[in-house]
């Protein structure tokens, strides 16, 4: 036999070996999606189940409706009746009372429920707060901005324009004379955000996007809570494929609802990451957030807000719960539980 002719009895065998290991990778690397994918569903039941505990939303349900046995409006519109003659989606708009407990005039805080922008956790996690306030002896708001399509279409920034007009109206109807009916005292006031709601606060906070747009006094504190700061980081590669896609796909429903793009421009997708905007006049601020969150990582979010803080000389506390999820809440049960007080102790500091 030539040497051309053993040649060609060779390849078909190399050519199988080649297939062969070829085959053998696309199966191990089948198998280790496989794997990420249960280690990932395994994270999310364990989350779902330790929020369902740690929320208390009962609690907040239960505060609620003694409020509104007393008389208080189930909700209160911000917007006028012609601009919501003009635009219908901003009905979506509202604003949730919960008067302290004493009736007398009480430092009050706004408190924004999470939601990823494209939906708002009114009852989930901003009741309850609201709720722990007042036992706290504290008036409190929660605020259902707008989320979604009606984000979208009052792009951009449409849930910053919602919170400025909220607290507008809280400033226009505060006090305890004929014809206001917000009994509490406007000095000082906070914000508190959870998640997509940490990164309004965030914003909120901003001279430039926020407060002294609306024509109104600095918060006296923010609690941004498990915050989404770096909306448009780059993604960490964790190894886990699952968790990753996670956070490539809240990034770009983020900056859809809130920018009203799928691809905004470098510029926009700077301006709506928190840290970006901490200036040395920033509101002081109190961070709570768990170190097992594959969502809203804290190393990559919280911790970025520190180190803009500490830059720029601003007061903060960050508070790191060892082993809580994203969207625990109140953490009851877990090593976040009393951060509410905590972040009252930081505010009237």
């Amino acid at each position: 036999m030539s040497k051309i002719e053993a040649e060609i009895v060779k390849k078909p065998k190399e050519d199988t070996l080649v297939k062969r290991i070829a085959r053998t990778l696309v199966a191990c690397a089948a198998l280790y999606v496989f794997i990420t994918l249960l280690f990932t569903l395994g994270d999310l039941l364990q989350m779902v189940g330790q929020n369902k505990d740690s929320r208390n939303m009962e609690y907040g349900k239960a505060r609620y409706e003694q409020v509104i046995s007393e008389g208080v409006p189930e909700f209160y519109y911000v917007y006028s009746a012609e601009e919501m003659a003009e635009n219908a989606e901003l009905k979506e708009v509202k604003l949730f009372y919960f008067p302290a407990p004493s009736g007398d005039t009480e430092k009050f805080a706004v408190v924004l429920p999470g939601g990823g922008y494209f939906e708002c956790n009114t009852e989930k996690v901003a009741f309850p707060t609201a709720a722990k306030l007042n036992e706290l002896g504290y008036s409190a708001f929660v605020l259902q901005y707008r989320y979604g399509m009606a984000a979208k279409n009052g792009a951009p920034y449409a849930p910053v324009q919602d919170l400025g007009t909220a607290l507008q109206y809280i400033f226009r109807h505060a006090g305890n004379t004929a014809g206001k009916f917000f009994n509490v005292d406007t000095e000082n006031y906070a914000i508190y955000g959870f998640s997509a709601g940490g990164n309004l606060a965030g914003l909120f906070g901003s001279k430039e996007l926020g407060y002294a747009r609306y024509g109104l006094p600095k918060p006296g504190s923010l609690t941004l809570v498990y915050p989404w700061i770096n909306i448009n980081e780059d993604i960490p590669l964790t190894g886990n494929p699952w968790q990753e896609a996670v956070q490539g796909v809240s990034q770009l429903i983020g900056n859809y609802f809130l920018l009203g793009s799928l691809s905004p421009t470098e510029y926009q997708k700077l301006a709506v990451c928190v840290q970006n905007h901490v200036t040395p006049d920033y509101p002081k601020t109190y961070i709570v957030h768990g170190d097992n969150d594959f969502v809203v990582p804290y190393e990559t979010n919280s911790m970025v807000m520190v180190k803009a803080l500490q830059q720029n000389n601003v007061q903060n506390v960050l508070q790191i719960a060892p082993g809580a999820n994203h969207g625990f809440g109140l953490g009851i049960g877990t090593s976040a539980e009393g951060w509410v007080e905590k972040s009252v102790e930081f505010w009237l500091s």
